[in-house]
């Protein structure tokens, strides 16, 4: 009898031990991000202008020339990039160690410059709220450029 009981208890564990995995790993797949689906450029919007003498003809308006993206050091564009993945890792609910060893910090040679990404990864860490883009590449690059000479 002693036997079926050790082994019923056994069945029990791992029915309940799979139950836990399984619900784990479903609110693993929740957290995680959906992959963003690639969008296709819109075609140039078309308008219809009109000759006196002539057939109407078809020409395309030009779309406005976007920006120039605002460039700096290329030290400071990785610290911007490795800037908006400790904020994304944070909103994640990841932890500070885990941030700090990621492969942007962890894996930096020269001693100094690990040492500088660690510290300004750890200050926007701990920063609350959110950052425009512009504001977060205004603040950090100049930061940068400020504090860090080049590599």
């Amino acid at each position: 009898m002693s036997v079926f009981l050790r082994w019923g208890v056994f069945g029990i564990l791992g029915v309940a031990a799979l139950m836990y995995a399984y619900n784990a790993s479903k609110r693993l797949a929740e957290r995680q991000p959906a992959t963003p689906v690639a969008v296709a450029a819109a075609p140039a919007p078309v308008s219809q202008v009109e000759t006196p003498g002539a057939a109407p003809r078809i020409r395309e308006v030009p779309a406005p020339a976007p920006e120039p993206p605002q460039t700096g050091p290329a030290h400071c564009e990785a610290e911007l990039a490795m800037v908006r993945r400790v904020l994304r890792m944070r909103a994640d609910g990841e932890p500070l160690d885990r941030v700090l060893r990621i492969q942007e910090i962890a894996w930096q040679e020269p001693a100094a410059r690990r040492e500088r990404l660690e510290k300004v990864a750890t200050r926007w860490y701990g920063y609350e709220g959110d950052f425009s883009i512009e504001m977060l590449r205004i603040a950090v690059i100049s930061d940068c450029v400020q504090h860090s000479p080049a590599p």
